[in-house]
């Protein structure tokens, strides 16, 4: 089998709203469990004069206060309703005093670490020192790792800690590791799931589990549009009831939306595909080279498809709005760096990104620091969605899969964070003609492909359904580091986390584990945790989507792809349209969603259609809230309406 080893009512009372339980030990502990067994070959301490780009996250004030701020610029009855902060309001009332950050510049420069880069939030400062120095001041040795791929990376080895002399002002340092932490959130078809119809014509042979586009497509005519595997932008718009937004003329126009993602591609890739569907763009599109606090950084190219296609839907949804590009290195310093540039810059009016990692990777310092950010975007207006993942409810699985590693179930960040919109996947209804006969699903259910198991089976094992259907299907599940937030407090389909989760070694992996090891938990049972996802809309390869890419080994055109990837730019689309619409930003979205099914259910009127049958591999969908399909898919034009 082949796997990865890389790293894996309105809510108006801000004391309801979600408390990190990684401000307990657990975080840390899970982060701790996790990561060894993630690892590739310890080679021994790392280059002293090796320069490295970190990361430093500062204490925010009045954090109490600025969830309240929050909670009430989405409550109507509140003096703060729709009063969102500019950046600068933002860092005077919540950031750090540039007398701290001063004392904090000196402290570093005085230690031979240079000061790169203070975002505008006064919370994340951007620095860079060899190895030597970053050990010396943090206390951790760091060594270099090496993975059977050839990748190399480095880690801290030991307990990183602030000098007491930062200890009032920094929280936590990050990027002291190099290594690629983020997986992109799609898949494509593996070749027994090849439509015999279109078998002569596939465009990828690639394992479920490998991703969008890991290896080279030859294939490079134009699909038909508008079947299962082939759906474009126009189709989601009819289906989802987005073309009465077009026809009164709200194309997204005075709007900008932002991409946040860790790969660069071609922007050609994007204008090819919205020519060849028939989309007419008059929205600018532009990139921001993030890097990882220095410009002259180069973000890499692997996953290059991922963000042709967020650049692809999002931009497709909505032809009027300017699309901005952040792409950042594939590293912990990185993704703090694009969070923070995306978020301060405060030019995005809706933001998205479809990479992310189990949440039991990140300890607490990690989740503090992304929570602050996630908090500010929602002061200054701005919705963050989030792919929730495509190992089903067992998204550790995409690096430790089964049958190595037995299933844990565990659900996937930024989209467990309760400030992120968590989007979800679904199944059309569908009738696969496969080479040995048809597989029906007859009505939209969660994504999940044990719907295909005794298909895949009988014709080609267990062993084959395992190694490339299992895991896969719409993240979903409850958080063990989020408390359950007040929009989410008695719903009816709520669930509690589930006893008994421990993540085992079942084979032995030289390096990795022992079989009958314990890898991972017990995680918490019966814990009250944020359930993911929030909504979902089609994510299945099978009921997928045509993608055009060039970069990183692509050669055009591919069908069959899908996975919450495509959700989470598709919803960035649609929040950019209704955001012209109502004439302002749309803020923090959870209160008013989850209101808004407590108003409506699925009746008439509501922007929600129930999904009531399937499960993404463990959470059964109910005609209700659930953690297989969130609160259902979304009637846009319904949706537009709860938006003044």
């Amino acid at each position: 089998m082949k796997f990865s080893m890389k790293s894996v009512a309105l809510a108006a009372s801000a004391a309801l709203l979600s408390t990190a339980f990684a401000g307990s030990a657990f975080a840390q502990a899970m982060a701790s469990r996790v990561a060894p067994h993630l690892q590739a070959a310890d080679q021994g301490l790392a280059s002293d004069s090796a320069a490295v780009s970190v990361a430093l996250s500062l204490k925010v004030n009045n954090l109490d206060e600025l969830k309240s701020f929050v909670a009430g610029t989405v409550d109507p009855s509140s003096p703060h309703y729709r009063k969102f902060l500019t950046p600068e309001q933002f860092a005077k009332r919540y950031g750090q005093s540039e007398a701290a950050i001063q004392q904090v510049k000196k402290y570093l420069e005085a230690n031979g670490v240079h000061v790169k880069r203070v975002f505008d939030n006064k919370l994340v400062i951007m620095a860079s020192g060899t190895n030597a120095k970053l050990t010396r001041l943090f206390g951790s040795p760091i060594h270099s790792f090496a993975t059977t791929a050839g990748q190399t990376f480095q880690r801290p080895t030991g307990t990183v800690t602030i000098p007491a002399a930062l200890q009032g002002v920094v929280a936590a340092v990050h990027g002291l590791s190099t290594e690629p932490r983020f997986h992109l959130h799609s898949r494509g078809l593996p070749a027994a799931l090849v439509p015999a119809q279109s078998a002569a014509t596939s465009l990828s042979s690639m394992t479920a589990r490998s991703g969008l586009m890991s290896a080279a497509v030859t294939a490079a005519a134009t699909p038909t549009f508008g079947n299962p595997g082939t759906y474009t932008v126009k189709d989601l718009a009819t289906r989802n009831n987005v073309n009465p937004l077009y026809a009164q003329g709200y194309t997204g126009a005075g709007v900008t939306l932002g991409i946040m993602t860790f790969a660069s591609f071609s922007p050609s890739d994007a204008t090819t595909y919205w020519a060849s569907v028939g989309i007419t763009r008059t929205g600018t599109l532009t990139v921001e080279n993030v890097s990882d606090g220095d410009p002259s950084d180069t973000v890499g190219t692997s996953g290059a498809g991922e963000t042709a296609l967020d650049v692809e839907q999002s931009g497709g949804l909505a032809p009027g709005a300017n699309v901005i590009v952040y792409q950042a290195p594939n590293t912990d310093a990185g993704a703090i760096a694009l969070y923070a540039q995306a978020i301060s810059e405060n030019k995005a009016d809706t933001l998205s990104v479809s990479w992310g990692e189990t949440e039991l990777a990140y300890g607490a310092s990690d989740l503090q620091a992304y929570d602050t950010l996630f908090l500010q975007a929602a002061a200054q207006g701005v919705p963050v969605t989030a792919a929730s993942a495509d190992a089903g409810a067992y998204d550790l699985g995409n690096d430790l899969p089964f049958p190595y590693f037995s299933p844990l179930l565990n659900v996937d960040y930024p989209a467990s964070d309760p400030y992120v919109l968590a989007a979800g996947g679904t199944t059309l209804p569908v009738t696969l003609k496969l080479t040995h006969g048809t597989v029906t699903v007859p009505q939209e259910r969660p994504w999940g492909w044990d719907y295909l198991q005794s298909y895949i089976t009988t014709y080609y094992g267990s062993a084959y359904y395992y190694a490339n259907l299992f895991p896969s299907g719409d993240g979903g599940g409850v958080s063990v580091q989020y408390q359950l937030p007040s929009y989410q407090v008695a719903l009816p389909g709520v669930r509690y986390s589930m006893p008994g989760q421990t993540m085992v070694c079942m084979v032995t992996q030289s390096g990795t584990c022992n079989a009958g090891d314990v890898v991972v938990g017990p995680l918490p049972a019966n814990y009250p945790g944020r359930n993911v996802p929030d909504v979902s809309m089609n994510a299945d390869p099978e009921t997928g989507y045509a993608v055009y890419s060039t970069g990183d080994g692509n050669t055009g055109w591919m069908t069959g792809y899908g996975g919450t990837s495509f959700v989470a730019p598709q919803l960035n689309g649609i929040f950019a349209l209704i955001t012209q619409k109502v004439g302002h930003r749309l803020g923090f979205l959870h209160p008013q969603l989850y209101g808004a099914f407590r108003t409506y259910g699925y009746g008439t009127g509501s922007p929600f259609r129930a999904i009531t049958s399937g499960d993404n591999l463990f959470w059964p969908a109910t005609n209700s809230y659930n953690p297989g399909a969130g609160l259902g898919t979304l009637d846009v034009s319904n949706l537009s309406a709860i938006f003044h």
